[in-house]
């Protein structure tokens, strides 16, 4: 086990089901709601509190009735909270989420004030050994670098913008989504005839290990020159609310406890198929002992 610190992103998510997803200018009932903390770092820091990791945790809050909510929830699985940076001055985001229940998919809608903290400080007593970043609060990920350069870096890119782009350049694992790789190469999608000049460009941007994740369709990287393909676990999805920041999460495990890069794939995947068949994002982050059931059954 090693000693972890995610920096990123916080919000409380608000989830709606809907048998389809809405049209313009009409009023719908939804068929459920799941209120819970959400965030892409928060999200992992969270799995990775639960399954027991030493885990530290750095993003900015407000002193609302969000973010003490938020700050409740990380503290109750064992997160490291003590240098959060909860202000009056910030507003704590909130995110509204529509989960479409024909098929699964997610459509999210986040308004966050990005505001330049001061005066920020990192109180440790030993500095931790992996970093997992997230794109969001690049300042604060910024000076996390600069007082811990040698640790693992990791790095969440879900979508394609400034702080990906720039941390992007930084990390020992690039961990990239569909959307992401597709922004970064300026393609329309991305069909299996282009996995091999996708992980090429992206190396345009990172010489380390790429590894991008394609949903249903599994994942993809490239170790010692030759092309890998991770088939995705079977699944019924009702919500993919979450389920990338979960495979990171469990993916940050695997390097803790010293997985193989394979056998770390496979268990960030089987735990992130799990997520998918609940609703929600946090809340849907399923116990070690599923994972490791469903890595069993294949």
């Amino acid at each position: 086990m090693k000693k972890i610190l995610c920096v990123g992103h916080s919000a409380y998510d608000i989830t709606y089901l809907l048998p389809d997803f809405p049209i313009e200018n009409r009023k719908y009932r939804a068929q459920d709601r799941i209120m819970v903390s959400g965030g892409p770092a928060g999200n992992a820091s969270y799995l990775l509190g639960k399954y027991g990791e030493q885990v530290s945790y750095i993003t900015t809050l407000g002193n609302d009735v969000y973010g003490r909510e938020i700050l409740n929830d990380l503290n109750e699985v064992g997160v490291d909270t003590k240098n959060i940076i909860m202000k009056d001055e910030i507003v704590t985001p909130c995110s509204i989420i529509i989960a479409n229940g024909s098929t699964g998919s997610r459509t999210i809608i986040n308004y966050r004030e990005e505001k330049k903290v001061e005066g920020v400080e990192f109180k440790y007593k030993t500095s931790p050994e992996i970093i997992l970043f997230d794109g969001h609060e690049l300042d604060l990920a910024l000076k996390a670098i600069e007082k811990f350069p040698d640790a693992i870096k990791v790095l969440d890119a879900g979508t394609y913008k400034e702080g990906t782009r720039v941390l992007g350049t930084m990390v020992d694992y690039l961990v990239c989504s569909e959307d992401f790789a597709r922004d970064y190469c300026g393609m329309e999608k991305i069909e299996e005839k282009d996995f091999e000049y996708v992980l090429e460009k992206l190396r345009e941007l990172n010489k380390n290990t790429i590894i991008v994740t394609l949903g249903e369709r599994g994942s993809i990287m490239k170790k010692d020159g030759k092309l890998q393909k991770f088939k995705a676990f079977k699944t019924k999805a009702v919500d993919t609310t979450g389920a990338g920041d979960i495979f990171h999460g469990a993916f940050v495990y695997g390097l803790s406890n010293n997985f193989s890069i394979e056998k770390n794939i496979e268990f960030a995947s089987a735990c992130a198929s799990l997520s998918v068949e609940k609703l929600g994002g946090r809340n849907s982050i399923p116990e070690i002992e599923e994972v490791l059931e469903r890595i069993k059954r294949g």
